[in-house]
């Protein structure tokens, strides 16, 4: 029998120690702090004192820490909401500086009332070695029964997204039980009064020819856009068709009367375009015609507005494209889809230059304090559901003088078709009250604003899917100009500061305040 060898370590391995100390493990070290008070100006009608905060903060320095010098108190009359205060600007330029590492305050609220305020500066202020502090808490930041309450924090919010992420898909699943789609209707179908799909004839025997010309197999997908173009269509949103959106058209289930969710199909409630069997051979036929992709390995870039870009001067949806991290892009691929008539050709935006700017658009919503209430009022005025239905009446009437217009030689096909998709847009825009569902969406919006910074990409892209339909880029300025929300949305995207609306659009033009925000 072989004895067993004992073998013990000779000495420890020498390896790079980096600085990863938790500053607040320094908190009985000499600091420079700096005392930072706040108080709305409701609540100094109520008694509130700026001094009272000063002074009891100034107690805590005085009496549990000692070895921290005074280096500056700055003072905000200013509601705690947003972290637009000049006080607490000038505070957080100090601790840039470096003139300070400490930040003092009366109590966890007069810091922010807004929880990923908190949460994002803690994160912030603790990259830089600076911590937080509270005089009439239990607990600071500085304690390890500071940290497990913020850590809570921190768990409680990543908790909320994720519930909210669920709850959301819960209002979608309720629509698609119902047999309505979640999204924008396809070329093909336009929404009526009681938001249920009706097919628009003309374009609907487009997609029929666009199928049966494309199961015969002697038509690419660029071939079939030249068709559509030459039938003088536009897409569902009035841009030219191209290999892209002919591929959309063609795996797009709707056509034969289903609704997707996820990967799985349910009766819709429409009427079908096309039978199951040629939706079927046309999916034989681009299996057919499928080639093995360039490369089998999985992008971890997240492109917010994948899907959603537009270019401002063409109109064609944006390409997002890019190798690593540092090389996200939105370009303009009017050549490569065969087009040479796009001013900005060829021009892009970094990708987080434009998701940052969408990303100030979601923060910036500030809806009525009363916002439910006048929802209440809105959804149960049976006087604004019969003015959207007279609406809808009046530009159903307008859509068919059109293409009356058009058969008798007046307009001609460019003519008629401009006109046709001014009037589709006009009645894309109108939205039939619904008090349950305007109150959830207003709901999501204020809470979308208030965790937009502690999303990963993934929640933020999710969220522009959902509230978005499409945005508007120029890529020669680098700048958002327009946004066009879900109709769901659009009541809620008229109490947005940085955006406004054009009459009878669907669309919200971006304003240049944005430019002011982003260049500050």
């Amino acid at each position: 029998m072989s004895e067993t060898k004992i073998v013990q370590s000779v000495g420890k391995a020498t390896r790079r120690k980096y600085n990863q100390q938790n500053p607040y493990e320094l908190q009985d070290h000499p600091r420079k702090a700096a005392i930072y008070v706040r108080v709305s100006r409701e609540e100094q009608a109520l008694g509130h004192s700026l001094e009272a905060q000063e002074r009891e903060c100034r107690e805590y320095l005085l009496n549990a820490k000692p070895n921290w010098e005074l280096v500056g108190v700055f003072k905000d009359e200013h509601s705690g909401k947003t972290d637009r205060r000049p006080g607490f600007q000038e505070m957080m330029e100090l601790i840039e500086s470096g003139q300070a590492d400490t930040i003092v305050c009366h109590h966890l609220d007069r810091f922010s009332r807004n929880l990923h305020d908190i949460l994002s500066y803690f994160k912030q202020l603790e990259a830089k070695g600076t911590i937080l502090a509270f005089s009439k808490e239990d607990f600071d930041f500085s304690t390890p029964d500071g940290m497990l309450h913020f850590h809570i924090l921190a768990v409680f919010a990543d908790w909320y997204l994720k519930n909210l992420t669920r709850e959301t898909k819960k209002g979608k699943f309720s629509r698609i039980v119902a047999g309505k789609a979640n999204n924008q209707l396809p070329f093909g179908y336009v929404q009526d009064a009681s938001g249920n799909a009706i097919i628009v004839e003309e374009e609907a025997k487009a997609v029929r020819g666009a199928f049966e010309r494309y199961v015969t197999g002697n038509y690419t997908d660029r071939q079939i856009a030249d068709w559509l173009k030459n039938q003088g269509l536009s897409s569902r949103k009035g841009r030219e068709w191209h290999k892209d959106n002919v591929r959309t058209l063609f795996n797009n289930d709707f056509y034969y009367g289903v609704v997707r969710y996820h990967d799985d199909l349910y009766p819709g409630n429409h009427t079908p375009i096309l039978s199951k069997e040629l939706f079927d051979q046309a999916q034989e036929v681009r299996r057919s015609h499928a080639r093995r992709p360039r490369s089998s390995a999985p992008s971890l870039r997240v492109y917010l507005l994948n899907t959603l870009s537009h270019c401002a001067a063409c109109g064609r949806p944006l390409r997002a494209q890019g190798g690593h991290e540092d090389y996200r892009y939105y370009r303009e691929a009017s050549q490569l889809r065969g087009f040479s008539d796009c001013p900005h050709r060829g021009l892009s935006i970094h990708a987080s230059i434009a998701d940052a700017q969408i990303g100030r658009i979601i923060q910036a919503f500030h809806l009525p304090d009363d916002w439910q209430e006048i929802i209440k009022k809105i959804s149960t005025g049976e006087e604004e559901r019969q003015q959207v239905l007279a609406e809808r009446k009046r530009l159903e009437d307008r859509l068919r003088r059109v293409a009356e217009m058009y058969e008798d030689g007046v307009l001609t096909r460019v003519e008629y078709e401009k006109r046709r998709m001014v009037v589709v847009k006009e009645m894309e825009a109108l939205v039939l009250p619904d008090g349950d569902n305007l109150l959830g969406h207003g709901t999501q919006i204020e809470t979308f604003r208030q965790i937009w910074p502690l999303a990963t990409p993934e929640e933020q892209r999710e969220i522009c899917r959902l509230v978005l339909e499409s945005v508007v880029i120029d890529l020669k300025e680098k700048w958002i100009v327009s946004v066009t929300p879900n109709k769901e949305f659009i009541w809620f995207f008229k109490h947005n500061p940085l955006l406004h609306e054009e009459p009878n659009r669907a669309d919200f033009q971006v304003d240049d305040m944005i430019r002011e925000i982003e260049q500050g």
